[in-house]
């Protein structure tokens, strides 16, 4: 029988005059073996409850996050004409996407956790009659889900900085945008142009970003820079739905306009936000690559008077 001394397990704690004599005759009977063998048992089950408390408050620290990242994107959602909203918005729903993810990690390591310290606990006042291999199985499990906290911790700890480095950026933009004192074309005037007029806008932006305009047709630009000539494809559309996606057509047609006109760079500019996800595969599989230039992206060149080569570079 195992006999915890920091229970402060002793005869004379007992009424019963048979119950201290009982008690005290087992523990007279223990041996050094005894001894050794309960105390690995209680150490092996407070190692569990050690780690079965910091699997439990990582998942409490995942459960805050994923509500403040909930309430964050429900608060954004209906302001879609705000870019950085927008972003926010985004950046919210991706955030609380993946702590989801390791929510679900973390409370299946939890709940073994919990298995792993009440089968440990069970041999707690019971003969210690030998080692089995169940127990064997349960010790390298609980090695297992130890090893794996720390690496849960610093994926936390990664989403968490990447959301508040991202918060950060779009601060910025935002405090740029407000106190400029000559402030651009808005996406509300850019989503009303026409064709011709929008080629207009991104002709006269890429010349303020210190490109060359060297030839120019309906939708499609010819820049040099640093002597090295590119085609800058206009893919916008009127009025566009927050559900419209640049698809595979406006990829392949800039990529054949490049080729008759042997250019290797190829920008394409849109005011949409998202982009078709087989389209998004073929422009880094397909030559000429593609450079693309999305709503967010627009807004912050045309409208707060960013240089292009930054933009490109935040993207």
């Amino acid at each position: 029988m195992i006999i915890d001394r920091n229970a402060s397990v002793a005869p004379h704690r007992f009424e019963s005059p048979w119950l201290r004599r009982t008690i005290g005759k087992r523990i007279g009977r223990a041996d050094r073996d005894d001894m050794l063998r309960a105390l690995l048992v209680v150490s092996e089950v407070r190692i569990a409850d050690r780690i079965t408390a910091a699997w439990r408050e990582l998942h409490e620290a995942l459960d805050r996050e994923i509500h403040e990242a909930e309430r964050r994107r429900d608060r954004l959602h209906w302001r879609q004409s705000d870019q950085v909203a927008v972003a926010c918005c985004h950046a919210a729903r991706e955030l609380a996407d993946k702590l989801w993810e390791e929510r679900q990690g973390a409370n299946e390591a939890l709940a073994e956790c919990k298995d792993i310290t009440d089968r440990l606990s069970s041999r707690l006042g019971v003969e210690l009659t030998g080692e089995s291999s169940e127990v064997s199985d349960t010790r390298a499990a609980l090695v297992v889900l130890n090893e794996g906290l720390q690496p849960a911790r610093q994926r936390f700890d990664t989403l968490i900085s990447n959301d508040q480095e991202a918060l950060h950026h779009l601060a910025q933009h935002e405090e740029r945008w407000r106190h400029s004192t000559d402030p651009g074309i808005t996406l509300e005037q850019i989503d009303g142009m026409e064709q011709d007029a929008f080629d207009d806008a991104i002709k006269q932006a890429l010349e303020r970003s210190g490109f060359q305009a060297s030839w120019r047709q309906a939708r499609v630009i010819e820049v040099t820079d640093d002597g090295e000539a590119g085609l800058v494809y206009c893919a916008n559309v009127n009025r566009p739905a927050r559900e419209d996606l640049t698809q595979v057509r406006a990829i392949l047609t800039a990529q054949r306009l490049a080729r008759q006109r042997d250019l290797r760079r190829v920008m394409v500019v849109t005011n949409q936000r998202f982009i078709s996800r087989l389209a998004n595969r073929l422009m880094d599989k397909t030559t000429p690559s593609v450079v693309l230039v999305q709503r967010f992206a627009l807004q912050q060149w045309l409208e707060w008077g960013m240089p292009l080569r930054d933009v490109l570079a935040a993207a």
